[in-house]
């Protein structure tokens, strides 16, 4: 297999990460709860940029590149806040309480649900906008709905 093109490279690149996750899920514990961990961070920006490569050869693709490690670093900083603060008190005796949770779970509910959320959900349409809406395209598509589409041959559906 030669591997050419970067999207042959990113998939090998989510194979191999799918396996250390496999690996980590058997492995248990918490030194496989950390791998899992990040290397589901990995597979997340791995797949953004697999999504975003058909689009490399007409622009750009420096910002995908970076919006996918500034994600991979807001979540790996965040993970790394939830070990942190588990294994402070991983029998969850006394608890410090952040907003309601103890802190490890404060970090799970206030920060790795909402914030790579937003930094997506503002991110995407920018570079939506910037780099993959095409109005040539747009209008393209706008006359191929007005024209009217061929019957087909010899079928009474």
């Amino acid at each position: 297999m030669v591997l050419g093109d970067n999207n042959d490279r990113i998939v090998l690149g989510i194979l191999g990460v799918s396996i250390v996750m496999l690996v980590a899920m058997f492995l248990g514990g918490s030194t496989g709860q950390i791998l899992f961990s990040y290397t589901i961070v990995v597979f997340f920006g791995l797949y953004v940029l697999l999504g975003t490569r058909p689009q490399e050869q007409d622009v750009d693709g420096a910002p995908f590149t970076k919006l996918s490690a500034g994600l991979v670093l807001l979540l790996g900083a965040l993970f790394a806040a939830l070990w942190y603060f588990h294994f402070q008190n991983p029998g969850y005796t006394d608890p410090v309480y952040w907003l309601g949770f103890p802190r490890a779970t404060a970090v799970l509910v206030y920060g790795l649900w909402m914030p790579p959320a937003l930094y997506m959900m503002f991110a995407y349409p920018y570079l939506f906008d910037q780099y993959i809406w095409k109005e040539e395209e747009a209008v393209e598509f706008q006359e191929m709905e007005r024209r009217e589409a061929p019957t087909a041959a010899g079928g009474d559906d």
